[in-house]
């Protein structure tokens, strides 16, 4: 059966992902990624036309991934608090999911220059209005007196820190490709208590 250009457009997509994750932008190959994908070169280039649009569109898809996560708790009818629980999981597990994806950004931001100038004029103004939204929320609860003074990106980085870092030690820890074994999501366990413990408290006011 032929496949529609969109699902073609999705699994070149897909095949890239994984191939520029695994390999990183200047060791991945075109042709790599058309026969993992099972289409001809020809058509990856129709779509893509080069591989540094198709490296940008799948940086973008995963950029836009991860700040979903703060868009979808947004939107949510909870209290502060509840709120920037639910974002510390929702932004763990995401990693969860694609526990490679922060080793690759860091890796592709610190060999080139582009990608780092990709980022500054896509990436981050797609960031904003998350950061908009937060400081709206964080700057209510300040005047109320609930939290102590903290910028939104000072929060955003803390949050993003705390859990990159919990999963890159644990793939120092343990072996991931033999999956994801009892004593790994013990680990992860704990480690996502930690950090929504340690965000909260940095939030709360002391009382003397």
């Amino acid at each position: 059966m032929e496949l529609k250009p969109a699902n073609t457009q999705q699994i070149i997509l897909e095949a890239a992902e994984k191939i520029f994750i695994d390999k990183g932008y200047s060791e991945t190959k075109t042709v790599e990624i058309a026969k993992e994908a099972g289409v001809n070169h020809a058509m990856l280039h129709y779509y893509f036309r080069t591989k540094e649009n198709l490296f940008n569109k799948v940086f973008e898809n995963k950029a836009n991934f991860f700040l979903g996560t703060f868009k979808d708790v947004f939107q949510a009818d909870l209290p502060f608090f509840e709120k920037i629980k639910t974002i510390v999981e929702a932004h763990f597990d995401r990693i969860g999911a694609n526990p490679k994806v922060p080793v690759f950004v860091f890796r592709e931001i610190i060999a080139n220059k582009a990608k780092r100038d990709f980022i500054l004029q896509k990436i981050v103004p797609a960031g904003r209005p998350v950061i908009r939204e937060l400081e709206q929320m964080v700057d209510a609860e300040v005047k109320k007196g609930t939290i102590a003074p903290v910028t939104p990106l000072d929060l955003l980085l803390n949050i993003a820190s705390l859990n990159v870092l919990s999963y890159a030690m644990a793939q120092v820890y343990f072996d991931f490709d033999k999956g994801l074994t009892p004593e790994i999501n013990a680990f992860l366990a704990q480690r996502k208590r930690n950090n929504v413990e340690v965000i909260l408290k940095s939030l709360k006011v002391e009382r003397e």
